[in-house]
């Protein structure tokens, strides 16, 4: 399987937790990414993505993870990060990573929404 087909997965999620959004919102689009290499979340990867917003971060399962399908969300919203995460990964995986991600201060997450916010959007 190419890595084509989770990440149009996982930003098919990103999607739809977007389209709750208010009517006078813009769209949030997390495709800004990966980052880099794989950052480790309770002790599995995940690719970081930005998102059209500069503020927002999607975390998606990396390839190879057996969280696989997964993502977390995190959106900034009146200077705060919320925490979100939707799939049907395996819940062991899911729930260590949730808890290192729960963890993250709000410069932990300014970071790497900064740093993803760089990235060049990812090729369908």
């Amino acid at each position: 399987m190419t890595r084509r087909l989770p990440l149009a997965f996982a930003l098919a999620l990103v999607a739809t937790e977007a389209a709750a959004q208010a009517p006078s919102e813009r769209r949030l689009q997390c495709d800004r990414g990966p980052t880099g290499n794989s950052r480790m979340f309770g002790g599995t990867a995940w690719d970081v993505y930005g998102c059209n917003d500069d503020r927002s971060v999607a975390i998606v399962t990396a390839r190879g993870n057996p969280a696989l399908p997964f993502y977390f969300l995190f959106v900034e919203r009146d200077g705060k990060y919320t925490l979100s995460g939707e799939g049907t990964g395996r819940v062991e995986f899911t729930r260590k990573a949730y808890d290192d991600l729960r963890r993250l201060s709000q410069q932990d997450i300014e970071v790497l929404a900064k740093e993803a916010s760089r990235a060049k959007p990812a090729t369908q």
